[in-house]
């Protein structure tokens, strides 16, 4: 038999009973899970500065999830850059005929 590991990433917070409840219905039906909790030591873990400021978070899984490359370009956005700047020679060769 062959299992089959899904990931499923989301957020959520630990109330004061210490159980964790997630922002956001989970797209599976019941079943045993695995929970891994990531938590960031300098950020404030509590529901209301999620609530407060949710794209600062939003904003930091996108930075850890991009990791190094974050400030990269894409390959699209590398040739949508190049093509760019070859029709910029054109025009101005043009211009000089």
């Amino acid at each position: 038999m062959q299992l089959i590991s899904k990931t499923i990433e989301t957020s959520g917070f630990i109330n004061a009973q210490h159980q964790l409840l997630l922002n956001e219905r989970l797209p599976i039906a019941s079943s045993d899970v695995r929970v891994i909790i990531m938590v960031t030591e300098s950020a404030d873990n509590s529901k209301a500065a999620f609530k407060a400021n949710p794209l600062n978070h939003e904003q930091d899984a996108i930075d850890a999830l991009y990791g190094t490359f974050k400030n990269h370009l894409s390959s699209s956005d590398e040739f949508a850059q190049r093509k760019e700047e070859e029709i910029k020679l054109e025009e101005v060769k043009w211009q000089r005929k």
